[in-house]
């Protein structure tokens, strides 16, 4: 193939400017495809990624400890988002929390950050306004 018609390579950010190669992100999300591509690409922006499928199971992985970070989804089985945030800092986890969630309106995000959610994204979303939030984490938490 030429000029045009060569296939596109995806754009890919470079891995944050993070002098800690250990930053590790936890993705609860029951949606395997969105789950599958939170992980691909958090991986190439050179975080370490686990996933949980549901809310216990998030819940239980997150109170393992040791995150720089959790990619929370609303809408999960056995428990939702906010009960997940909310039974950790009830616990004093101070993880920084991004929820996703298909709904956009006033009353979920109050509840969320009453809930201890940092920020609050609404799918779909843009992944590098994604990869910013957790790469501002990611360096603050290196000041």
């Amino acid at each position: 193939m030429t000029g045009d018609d060569r296939p596109r390579q995806p754009v890919v950010p470079a891995p944050h400017d993070v002098d800690d190669a250990s930053l590790r992100i936890l993705v609860i999300e029951d949606d395997e495809p969105v789950a599958g591509v939170l992980e691909r690409g958090l991986r190439l922006a050179g975080y370490q990624v686990a996933i949980a499928d549901d809310g216990p199971a998030g819940l239980a992985r997150w109170a393992e400890g040791g995150w720089s970070a959790v990619v929370l989804d609303l809408m999960l089985p056995g428990m939702d988002g906010i009960e997940v945030c909310r039974g950790r800092r009830a616990e004093g986890d101070v993880t920084p929390v991004l929820l996703l969630t298909a709904r956009d309106d006033e009353v979920l995000r109050r509840a969320a950050v009453a809930a201890g959610v940092d920020r609050v994204m609404t799918k779909p979303f843009a992944y590098a306004e994604l990869l910013a939030v957790i790469g501002g984490w990611a360096q603050a938490r290196n000041r």
